[in-house]
């Protein structure tokens, strides 16, 4: 099993308030439904990374979106044992960016992952992690849907963060367009899924990965 070396994992998340998570959901699955959905994907994912942070020596934190205070996200902080911050910028790309940038003075690698993706092993987080190295400064997971569910650096710049259409499904397409512009040099592990809509949803259940 290869050390990647010391990493840390910033998880991007959100408090969950029924109508303010998983929105695309709601028609399927009301607020509440798609609010318990979220919570079963935050859990899920702060699970993974802790017992990756717990075998490989890695550390993490939680990044959120908006109330910091809500009682769930203090929950996770103890339970899970992760420092909390608020995101910072105007947009995803300036959000993540400002992330990146903040753990890189602490931490030799960085890597940056929503709540989304239940399909998350600590080897997925582990190989990208391995990924980074001196002549190659940034890592990517696509997302199937066009975007990406992890991204990760050694040496964080704004150039992959800049004129991005977020939430659509050429987010991966201009990242790797703006990387090249920039001459910077990138690794991409293996795509994984995410979910967004009801026929996600029925595959995370399908797959046991939420009840």
């Amino acid at each position: 099993h290869m050390r990647a070396g010391a990493f840390h994992i910033a998880i991007f998340c959100k408090a969950p308030v029924a109508g303010s998570v998983k929105t695309r959901l709601i028609p399927a699955f009301d607020a509440e439904g798609a609010k318990d959905i979220y919570v079963q994907l935050a859990e899920r994912t702060i699970a993974t990374v802790r017992s990756t942070c717990e075998a490989n020596n890695a550390s993490a934190s939680l990044w959120v979106a908006d109330d910091i205070a809500h009682k769930s996200v203090q929950a996770w902080s103890h339970t899970f044992d992760l420092p909390i911050y608020q995101q910072e910028g105007d947009d995803l790309g300036a959000r993540m960016f400002h992330c990146l940038q903040t753990m890189r003075v602490e931490h030799k690698r960085v890597l940056l992952i929503g709540t989304d993706c239940p399909a998350f092993t600590s080897d997925d987080l582990v190989g990208a992690a391995t990924a980074l190295s001196a002549t190659c400064p940034w890592v990517f997971t696509p997302a199937d849907d066009g975007g990406y569910v992890l991204v990760g650096s050694n040496a964080p710049s704004a150039e992959p963060f800049v004129n991005i259409a977020w939430s659509t499904s050429e987010v991966m397409a201009q990242t790797r367009s703006a990387l090249t512009a920039a001459s910077l040099r990138w690794a991409e592990t293996a795509s994984l899924w995410d979910v967004d809509e009801a026929k996600d949803v029925a595959r995370a259940k399908w797959e046991s990965l939420i009840a």
